[in-house]
């Protein structure tokens, strides 16, 4: 919208001999707003306004108008003066602005319409508007009138509000409506039931059928009317309207020269919708270690070396095996069966366990924990899908660096220290990654003059004895406990390997059940990608994200719920640092599946909680699923289809409320 310009003269200042020149000032005034339409259905012209200027508007102001037709000519007449067809209120724009809005009856289009603001009633002053005009030839109710009708329901689907919508080719209706234009309508006549209108083309289903099928049940409610944007209906839904897909009634609303219009106003419920699985359990339980000592019985490689992992792992009272005929021909079939006969006496515990191992030695060849990982082997992978209790996995606590080679293994066995290439802490890089990943439970922990991944909680041999003979003993700290933790196995439970690392557990026969009409909301801001679903279809687990698409595509009638594991059992840990004569205690944990202490993808309230609540991920919608929703902000979307517009965002509606006293957030 052009903008023009008022350029207010100063006092002039007349002397006998001379003259001041004359100061001009320019008053930013001009037309924001001047926006005119005509309803050939209506027969109305609605006019909006909205003049600005820094200086000179007061009371005495006024707009005025003229508008010519190829019969009539209106000359310019303060619009004040001019009997209007509905109701226009006052509105304030500010001390800097004049605005507002009037209706005027016309029988015939208008050829002009122009606009000016002046300054003061009396004066000669005036500003003439750049005028937008629109003419709305005859056509479809719902799109070639002013004004219609819809209804929406609260949360529960029994109440029903009625709204009036204004509907301007420049205007929105949130700004109809500040501009001052109120419009009455009424409600009658309503029945319950389903409806068959074509609501492709007419969203709001305004006038999309003639009248209400007299086959309908009739709802024995009164007649509701308002100048107001909305209101509720004055009845509640009876039970017997339970399964109806709309409300239909007859609308009035008022026209030119004191008519009316009468026309179809519907109301849909919103969708059905509940968590499409509540709270998915698994119960995460305290294993028992199972603790051995590997290391040679005949010979001695480093005590000091040798102490600290016993005090790491708290080794101390734990049954030593002797490993000095480590590379004779079946080693790995007795180790196995030492592993056997140790888990059958903790097993009548009945708790879960880890097999938690100590391995001492000196070879640098990597032979001999071939032969553990054979070892283990023979054992983990058969432990793994039974029920509890059962063997979760291993922590083996190695003297020098291995990466396990066997891919069933890394599923099930934590192999520290971490595999950093240097035998100086102090050299490790800040952001060093490790398959032994001793995470910090506070970020950025800094101690003393080391950084957490400097502290020898879990080293090499070569590594340890470096620190302490720079530093010392005292300072290389304690472990102060270790506990591992792991989800609990029913006789039904299912295992299946995902990725590197991770496996999925099906448990309890965990489905969601649907209807090929249902249809699903899946929310990408509350998934942890812990949850996962197969089908006979997808036999292979997947995430909850695509759930919603295959459902649509090819309807299954259940999907089975499972958890993804990172890692086989979680291992927590405090650790007391001994660093410039005083002492730290800190918390720290080492998952799997994690190569840099800021990959803090484990998660550990989950090992915690044991609880997974589905509902807040996947919501399921079972009745009126291609209806129009509302949002978080309680705006009504009406092409905004459950159905398509939720499968892969967040579905969190609010509702209008009976008494609420809100006004609709209908932009």
């Amino acid at each position: 919208m052009g903008r023009a310009r008022l350029l207010i003269i100063g006092v002039i200042a007349i002397a006998v001999a001379a003259c001041e020149k004359v100061p001009i000032v320019d008053i930013n005034a001009g037309f924001s707003l001047a926006d005119v339409a005509w309803f050939e259905e209506e027969d109305t012209l609605f006019v909006f306004y909205q003049a600005n200027a820094e200086q000179g508007l007061g009371p005495e102001s006024q707009i005025e108008l003229t508008v010519r037709t190829d019969h009539f000519e209106l000359p310019w007449t303060p619009l004040s003066q001019l009997s209007t067809v509905h109701t226009h209120v006052p509105v304030d724009c500010g001390p800097k602005s004049v605005c507002g809005s009037t209706s005027l009856a016309l029988g015939e289009p208008p050829r002009a319409v122009r606009l000016r603001l002046r300054y003061h009633r009396d004066g000669e002053m005036a500003l003439n508007a750049r005028v937008v005009i629109n003419v709305i030839g005859r056509g479809p109710a719902h799109t070639n009138r002013s004004l219609l009708v819809y209804g929406v329901f609260d949360e529960t689907n029994t109440h029903v509000q009625w709204r009036a919508r204004h509907q301007f080719p420049t205007l929105r209706n949130h700004d109809v409506q500040k501009y001052g234009l109120r419009r009455h309508f009424s409600i009658s006549d309503r029945r319950h039931g389903a409806i068959a209108a074509n609501f492709g083309q007419n969203p709001y289903g305004y006038g999309s059928v003639p009248g209400c099928p007299g086959a309908l049940p009739p709802l024995d409610f009164g007649p509701v009317e308002t100048t107001d944007r909305a209101v509720f209906d004055v009845g509640t839904l009876p039970l017997s309207a339970s399964e109806s897909p709309v409300v239909c009634a007859r609308s009035t609303v008022t026209d030119a020269q004191g008519g009316t219009f009468e026309a179809v106003a519907l109301a849909r419920k919103n969708p059905l919708v509940r968590p499409a699985f509540p709270v998915l359990r698994s119960p995460i339980t305290e294993n028992t270690p199972i603790k051995l000592m590997l290391s040679p019985c005949r010979r001695t490689i480093s005590s000091p070396h040798y102490k600290m992992q016993e005090q790491r792992l708290f080794l101390e009272d734990a049954p030593e095996i002797c490993i000095d005929d480590w590379n004779a021909r079946g080693f790995a079939d007795v180790l196995a069966a030492q592993f056997r006969t140790r888990i059958d006496q903790v097993r009548m515990q009945g708790r879960d366990m880890v097999l938690v191992l100590g391995l001492h030695h000196d070879d640098t060849t990597g032979r001999l924990a071939t032969v553990l990982e054979e070892a283990l082997q023979k054992v983990l992978p058969f432990e793994r899908d039974k029920s509890s209790p059962r063997v979760t996995g291993a922590f083996v606590y190695d003297s020098v660096v291995h990466n396990t080679n066997r891919p069933e293994l890394r599923r099930l066995v934590l192999w520290c220290p971490p595999n950093h290439p240097v035998d100086d802490l102090d050299e490790v890089p800040a952001e060093a990654s490790s398959n032994c990943p001793a995470v910090s439970e506070i970020p950025d922990l800094q101690l003393g003059p080391f950084r957490f991944n400097q502290i020898p909680i879990l080293t090499t041999r070569a590594q340890y004895l470096r620190f302490i003979g720079k530093y010392s003993e005292a300072q290389a700290g304690r472990m102060t406990s270790m506990s591992f933790r792991a989800p609990e196995h029913t006789p039904l439970s299912d295992n299946i390997p995902m990725g590197e690392f991770g496996t999925a557990t099906f448990y309890n026969n965990e489905l969601i059940t649907a209807e090929p009409g249902d249809a699903f909301s899946y929310c990408p801001d509350a998934d942890k990608g812990k949850i996962v679903f197969r089908t006979p279809i997808t036999p292979e687990p997947v995430g909850l994200g695509l759930l919603p698409e295959l459902h649509q595509s090819a309807p299954q009638p259940a999907y089975a719920l499972g958890l993804f594991w990172d890692f086989p059992f979680l291992l927590k840990a405090k650790y007391e640092s001994y660093l410039a004569g005083a002492a730290t205690a800190y918390s720290f944990t080492v998952p799997f599946g994690i190569v840099s202490s800021r990959e803090e993808t484990w998660a550990s309230e989950t090992w915690t909680t044991g609880e997974f609540p589905v509902g807040d991920i996947l919501a399921q919608c079972t009745r009126f699923c291609d209806h129009p929703t509302f949002d978080t902000s309680a705006t009504y979307n009406v092409q905004a289809l459950f159905r398509d517009a939720y499968r892969m965002q967040c579905y969190r509606p609010m509702f209008p409320r009976p008494g609420d006293g809100g006004f609709p957030n209908d932009p």
